[in-house]
Order: C-alpha cells, then sequence, then structure tokens
C-alpha cells in the first residue's frame, strides 16, 4: 500500500514540476521566420522573454545590422537568434523593448498597433501585461523585453 502512495506522490510532484517549467519557457515568434515580414502584419515579433532584459524601462531602435548584433551580444542571445542578412535594414528596423526589472513573473511588453504618418513618421503604440489580482505568478526577479521587427522610417515614436 505504500509503494502505491509513493508512486501517486511522485507522480503528481513530477507532472506538476513539468508544468511549472512549461511557463517559463521563452517565446520565438510563432511562424519561426525571423527576416521577413508577413505581407498581411505591419510588424513582427522575433523574440520575446521574461529573462534576460535590461534592469531600467526603455526601448532601442537599430538601424543597422552592428548594432543588432551588439544589443544580441549584451541579451546573451547571439546564438538563438539567426544573424540577419545585410539587405534585411534597407527595408526593415529593429525594435528593442524593456519592460524593466519586475518582482514577479506575469509581466510582458510588446507591440499593440503601429500608425505611420504622412511625414514618414512612425508611431509605435507598446502594450503592457502584468498579472491580475490573485493570480498564481512566477515568484522570481523578471526583466521582459521583445524584440520586434518593424517597417524602416524617418522617424519613430514610441508610445
Amino acid at each position: 500500500m505504500k509503494i502505491v502512495y509513493l508512486n501517486v506522490f511522485l507522480f503528481s510532484l513530477f507532472s506538476c514540476c513539468s508544468a511549472k517549467h512549461n511557463n517559463i519557457v521563452t517565446k520565438k515568434a510563432e511562424n519561426n521566420t525571423y527576416a521577413k515580414l508577413n505581407e498581411d502584419a505591419k510588424y513582427d515579433v522575433m523574440y520575446s522573454s521574461e529573462y534576460g532584459g535590461n534592469d531600467t524601462f526603455g526601448y532601442f531602435v537599430i538601424e543597422d545590422k552592428n548594432g543588432y548584433e551588439k544589443e544580441l551580444i549584451k541579451l546573451n542571445l547571439s546564438n538563438e537568434i539567426p544573424l540577419l542578412e545585410d539587405d534585411f535594414f534597407a527595408k526593415n528596423t529593429v525594435l528593442f523593448l524593456y519592460l524593466g526589472q519586475k518582482n514577479t513573473g506575469g509581466y510582458a511588453i510588446g507591440v499593440d498597433k503601429l500608425e505611420i504618418l504622412d511625414n514618414n513618421k512612425l508611431i509605435i503604440y507598446t502594450k503592457i501585461t502584468h498579472p491580475k489580482k490573485g493570480e498564481n505568478v512566477t515568484m522570481a526577479i523578471t526583466n521582459p523585453f521583445s524584440i520586434i521587427q518593424i517597417p524602416k522610417s524617418k522617424k519613430y515614436i514610441v508610445k
């Protein structure tokens, strides 16, 4: 009888641990395309994670390959995200969004929508997700960030 209880206990223990682990997995783009925008979409999420971003809230607009590679090295992602082709930055720009340090999991930052103005300005509306009151979250310090592919413009306004 003790063996049955032990097996039930171990089964429930291991199944709970694997479920918690799946909540922490970093997210890559669903279609795994990094170099081209979808024709229907105006932006593409290249990479998003709750861990590894900057400690402070902010963003970087990267318009060249060298700046992109330097930022990936800072985030320790140079081996996880493929490098972009040289001609990528002729039509596209990469936006790094940082939410800053948070005391728990459940936070995320991303793009809600883009708005292109006539005078070649691109307005980027960000969306910040936070845990709901009473929601179970990871009890760890997190630094959420996203890497977004956006169309090239002369001026960028992040709101």
